[in-house]
């Protein structure tokens, strides 16, 4: 609403606010019609006011934070597992991304070959 980031200081949502107030306000372009302005005026007020108090601040943010929360996609539950023969070996995919907790080396592993026992 105010085009400020969600870390703003309050110096910035002021700053922000006083710059959208000077042209939104109705007597600084008497010729146009107030109407819409004076709504998105409204808007960046209350916006303001929310930002300003730290309560109301911090309540807003949770709400933010849990709906971005609820946009993101799901990790699935169970793992996926594949198994199919090529040349003699079985590959098995899982069908899971893991993620580390902390970023690492890429994990190197060598060949593995299984036996078939039927023949």
């Amino acid at each position: 609403m105010l085009g400020v980031e969600p870390t703003a200081s309050a110096v910035q949502i002021t700053s922000a606010f006083r710059k959208l107030v000077r042209t939104l306000h109705p007597d600084s372009q008497p010729d146009q019609p107030a109407a819409p302005r004076q709504e998105r005026l409204d808007e960046v007020v209350a916006a303001c006011a929310t930002l300003r108090d730290p309560r109301r601040r911090a309540e807003y943010d949770a709400k933010r934070t849990r709906t971005a929360a609820a946009r993101r996609p799901k990790e699935p539950h169970a793992a996926r597992v594949g198994v199919r023969w090529a040349n003699g070996y079985a590959v098995v995919s899982l069908g899971v991304r893991l993620r580390p907790a902390v970023p690492t080396a890429p994990l190197r592993v060598g060949p593995v070959r299984i036996e078939r026992f039927l023949k």
